[in-house]
C-alpha cells in the first residue's frame, strides 16, 4: 500500500561512484534531486560494504585523474583521514568515507533515500514518468515521479523493465570488428568478486575450514599455466594482491585480502546469491591453503577480521545509447565532437569459470573520449545512464567501467539531466540542439573533459595583458656535469611548438680539432596506440625502439677546437605533428651523432619534466631514457610556466609537459600575477584552476595519506586598483580546493592582482583564472 508520493525533477538511482557524482551535479544545477540506494550505506563497490579502491585513468597515464566532483571528494577524504590504515592493497572501508559522500550529497540539497529499492517504472509510452519504490527498512511501498531518471544502478533493473534495450553477452567479432572479439558471440561476462581483512596477532590462531570447503584451486594472471601449476605445488611465489605474509610482519598489521572471483559463467544478476556463496567457499579455501599449506609456519598468527558482506560484480546489462564505444575506439585514443568524460585504464577481462579464474589484459589503450550518445537510452526518451551502465561492447566495457570514470560520466549526465529539464527536452535533443553551451558549462565546472582549448563566454581575462614577478621558463637552463658521447645520445621532447627555429646545446671540444655532429629530429609514431600488458611494464608510455620513429629533419654541424659553450644549430625548416596533449608517449627524439667519442654534452642542473635525456642501446636497437635533463634550448621555447599560460583556455595538464599553467619558485614571502585591461572592466566574479594534479596515482594525497597535495596554493589574496583604491576583493587561507570561485560586490578596475601569500610545496602553480 501507497504511504507517501515524491516529485522530483531528476531522480537518480544507485548511490556508488556514478551515481554520487550525478546527484551532486545534478543538485547544484538547481535540480530538486532524489537519490535511491538499496543498501544502508552509500558508495556502491566503493562504500563501506566492499572498499574497492576508485580506480581511473591515472593508473596507466601520468597526470591522467579524473576532475571535478570525483577529485573534490577524494581529496576531501583526503583531508579528513577517511580511509582504512591497511597495508598493501588501497581498498577503503571506511564510515567517515561514506560521512564524506553523505556531507557533499546534503550540501548539494540532495534527497537521500538509503535502504529504498527501486522496483518498478511507471511508463507512458517510451517515457518513464515515475518509479515504484520500496522501503526496505519500513516495508512500505511509494511512487517517485521525476521529469529525468539517471541510472546507475549498476544492474540497471528499471531501465530494463522500462524495455530500453540492453545486451548481456559478448560480441562477436562481425559485430564490431573488434580485434579481440570472438569469431562467434561470447556466453562468459566479467566475475564478480570480494574482499576480506586479516590480521596479524600476538598468538596462534588455528583455522578449521567449514564443512563442504572445496579443494584451493588459484586465479591465474594471463592466462599463465606455471603461476596455477607453482601454486598448487606451493612453490614460494608472489601472491598478488594478497601480499607478504612472513614472519617479520608486525603484530597488529591488517591486509586486505582480494583472492577470489566467481560468477562469469553464471547470471550475475539472476544468480547473484548463489555467486556470493560461490565466493565465500573459495575464501575459505584460499585461507585453509593458507594456514594449513606450505606456509602454515608463517601463518600461524594471522586471523580473518573481516569479510564483506557485499559482492563486487563487475557486469551485468551494458544498455544501448546513439553510439556504441567499442576496443577498437579505445585504442585508437578516438575523440568525439560530443566527449563528455574519459577513460585510460587497461582493458582487462576477470573471467571465472567454477572454481577457477584467469585475469588478462587484452591491451594498455591510451586515454580516450567518451561520447555523450553513449550516455543515454535510444529507445527510452528521458532515460541517462551512468557507470557500466553505458553504451559499450563487451570489450571497451573492461576499461570504461572503471569507478573514476564512472564519477567523470556520472558528473556529466547529472548537468545534462538539468540541462533537459530547464529546457524541456529530451537528452537526444539536447545533443542535437545544445550541445555546444551545455559543454562549456561542463568545462567550467571542471569535468573531466578530453583536452581542448575553451574560452568561457563573457569571460573578461584573455582581454587583460597577463604578467607576473616571476616565471618558470623553459630555456632558463644552468649546464651541471658534461658526459662524453661514447654513443649517439639525444632527449626525448614532450612539448613544442609549430616549428624550432633554433636548437642550442651546451657542448664541449676538448680534443684539439674540429668534430662534426649530425643531429637528427624524428617523431614518435609506432604502429598502434595501444600497448601490450608486458610492453607498458617495461616502457609505460614511452616504447623507445628507433623503427617507431619518423624522422623530420636532419642536419650537420661542426664543433671547433676547443669549443666549451652553448653551440647554436639551425635545423632545416620543417613542418611539425601538433602535439597530442592526450597522449603522454607523443614525442619528439632529438639525437646526437659525433664524429668523435670525446665530444661531451653537459646536463641540465635543475630536471624539468618537458625534456629527458636518452642513449642509443644498438643491442635493443632503441632510444632509453635516463635521469636527466640535457642542458637544451629549444627558439621558440616550448610553453612551460609563463604567466600568459593562465589565459589560453586550459585549465589543467593530461602528459608530463607542464605547458598550461604559471609556475614560479617560491620566495617564501610573496608572488604576484597582474591582469591589465585598456579599459575598465565591471567584474563580480572569479573563478581560479589551482594545481592538485599529481604525476602518479601513489603520490595522492588518498594514497599516500599526505592528507594535501603538495602543489596546490595554501593562502591568497585577490585585489582590484579602482578608482578608491586599493580593494580586496577575497583573502583566503589554507584553501584546499583546485577550483575556486568568488564572488563579490561588482568592481570597476583596469587592474586585479593573484597575490600568493602562501604554498604548501616549493613552487608556486595556477592553471587558469576567468573574470566575469
Amino acid at each position: 500500500m501507497d504511504t507517501c508520493n515524491l516529485k522530483c525533477d531528476i531522480l537518480v538511482i544507485g548511490s556508488g561512484i556514478s551515481g554520487i557524482c550525478a546527484a551532486i551535479q545534478a543538485g547544484r544545477s538547481g535540480m530538486k534531486t532524489i537519490l535511491l540506494e538499496k543498501d544502508e550505506v552509500l558508495g556502491g563497490n566503493s562504500g563501506p560494504n566492499l572498499g574497492v579502491e576508485t580506480r581511473g585513468a591515472q593508473h596507466y597515464n601520468r597526470y591522467g585523474q579524473e576532475t571535478g566532483i570525483i577529485h573534490e571528494i577524494e581529496n576531501e577524504e583526503a583531508w579528513c583521514c577517511a580511509s582504512t590504515p591497511v597495508a598493501g592493497m588501497p581498498y577503503n572501508i571506511s564510515r567517515r568515507r561514506e560521512a564524506v559522500l553523505q556531507e557533499f550529497l546534503t550540501k548539494a540539497g540532495v534527497t537521500i533515500l538509503k535502504s529504498h529499492y527501486a522496483r518498478q517504472p511507471i511508463m507512458e509510452g517510451s517515457k518513464i514518468v515515475g518509479v515504484t519504490v520500496e522501503n526496505m527498512a519500513a516495508y512500505t511501498t511509494m511512487t517517485i515521479y521525476a521529469d529525468v531518471v539517471i541510472d546507475a544502478s549498476g544492474d540497471g533493473n528499471i531501465s530494463a523493465l522500462a524495455q530500453a534495450e540492453f545486451r548481456v553477452a559478448p560480441e562477436s567479432r562481425s559485430q564490431h570488428n573488434e580485434r579481440c572479439a570472438p569469431e562467434l558471440p561470447g556466453t562468459m561476462i566479467q566475475g564478480t568478486s570480494f574482499t576480506a581483512i586479516v590480521i596479524k596477532t600476538d598468538h596462534d590462531v588455528p583455522f578449521v575450514p567449514p564443512a563442504g570447503t572445496p579443494p584451493y584451486a588459484p586465479r591465474t594472471w594471463e592466462n599463465s599455466l606455471s603461476f596455477y601449476y607453482n601454486h598448487l605445488k606451493g612453490n614460494k611465489i608472489s601472491y598478488g594482491s594478497v601480499g607478504n605474509f612472513g614472519s617479520s610482519v608486525p603484530v597488529g598489521t591488517i591486509r586486505f585480502l582480494y583472492v577470489t572471483e566467481a560468477g562469469g559463467d553464471l547470471d550475475t544478476i539472476a544468480d547473484a546469491d548463489v555467486i556470493y556463496e560461490q565466493l565465500l567457499q573459495q575464501l575459505w579455501s584460499f585461507w585453509d591453503h593458507q594456514k594449513n599449506g606450505p606456509d602454515a609456519e608463517l601463518m600461524r598468527q594471522w586471523d580473518i577480521l573481516w569479510v564483506s558482506p557485499k559482492a563486487g560484480k563487475r557486469q551485468s546489462r551494458r544498455f544501448i545509447g546513439d553510439y556504441i564505444l567499442t576496443q577498437t575506439d579505445i585504442e585508437n585514443g578516438c575523440r568525439f565532437d560530443d566527449e563528455i568524460a574519459y577513460g585510460g585504464h587497461n582493458m582487462d577481462e576477470h573471467l571465472s569459470f567454477g572454481a577457477e579464474c584467469s585475469i588478462y589484459t587484452h591491451s594498455m589503450p591510451p586515454m580516450y573520449a567518451i561520447p555523450y550518445r553513449c550516455c543515454y537510452s535510444r529507445n527510452v526518451d528521458n532515460l541517462f545512464l551512468a557507470g557500466r551502465l553505458i553504451s559499450a561492447t563487451h570489450l571497451a566495457h573492461a576499461s570504461s567501467r572503471i569507478m573514476r570514470t564512472g564519477g567523470a560520466i556520472g558528473q556529466a549526465v547529472g548537468l545534462a539531466a538539468a540541462w533537459c529539464c530547464k529546457k524541456s527536452c529530451t537528452p537526444r535533443e539536447l545533443g542535437e540542439k545544445f550541445l555546444t553551451p551545455y559543454l562549456t558549462e561542463l568545462r567550467d565546472l571542471d569535468g573531466s573533459l578530453p583536452p581542448k582549448a575553451t574560452f568561457i563566454p563573457g569571460d573578461l581575462a584573455p582581454l587583460a595583458t597577463v604578467s607576473a614577478d616571476a616565471e618558470e621558463l623553459f630555456n632558463e637552463q644552468t649546464p651541471d656535469i658534461s658526459i662524453p658521447l661514447f654513443t649517439p645520445a639525444g632527449a626525448y621532447i614532450y612539448h613544442w611548438q609549430k616549428k624550432i627555429d633554433s636548437i642550442q646545446l651546451f657542448l664541449n671540444n676538448p680534443t684539439g680539432e674540429a668534430v662534426k655532429l649530425r643531429v637528427n629530429l624524428a617523431h614518435a609514431e609506432p604502429e598502434h596506440k595501444w600497448m601490450l600488458r608486458h610492453e607498458f611494464d617495461e616502457f609505460y608510455r614511452n616504447r623507445p625502439f628507433a623503427g617507431e620513429f619518423r624522422q623530420l629533419t636532419a642536419g650537420e654541424a661542426e664543433i671547433p677546437a676547443g669549443f666549451n659553450g652553448w653551440y647554436t644549430l639551425v635545423p632545416p625548416t620543417v613542418e611539425l605533428p601538433e602535439k597530442d596533449r592526450f597522449n603522454d608517449g607523443d614525442r619528439l627524439l632529438l639525437t646526437l651523432h659525433p664524429g668523435n667519442p670525446m665530444l661531451r654534452w653537459s646536463m641540465a642542473l635543475k630536471v624539468n619534466e618537458v625534456c629527458r635525456a636518452v642513449e642509443y642501446d644498438d643491442h635493443r636497437a632503441a632510444w632509453m631514457p635516463f635521469a636527466a635533463t640535457p642542458a637544451l634550448k629549444i627558439f621558440p621555447a616550448p610553453d612551460y610556466g609563463e604567466a600568459v599560460n593562465v589565459i589560453n583556455g586550459r585549465n589543467r595538464r593530461y602528459v608530463s609537459a607542464p605547458g598550461d599553467q604559471w609556475l614560479a619558485p617560491w620566495n617564501r614571502t610573496r608572488r604576484q600575477l597582474d591582469f591589465v585591461w585598456e579599459k575598465e572592466q565591471t567584474i563580480s566574479r572569479a573563478v581560479i584552476y589551482f594545481d592538485n594534479l599529481e604525476a602518479d596515482v601513489s603520490e595522492n594525497p588518498w594514497r599516500n595519506r599526505t592528507r594535501i597535495s603538495k602543489h596546490l596554493v595554501k593562502d591568497y589574496t585577490l585585489t582590484a586598483e579602482t578608482a578608491d583604491g586599493k580593494v580586496v576583493l577575497c583573502e583566503v587561507k589554507n584553501n584546499r580546493i583546485r577550483r575556486a570561485e568568488h564572488r563579490f560586490q561588482p568592481v570597476k578596475t583596469k587592474h586585479i592582482s593573484l597575490e600568493i601569500n602562501d604554498v604548501y610545496g616549493d613552487c608556486v602553480r595556477v592553471y587558469e583564472v576567468n573574470f566575469f
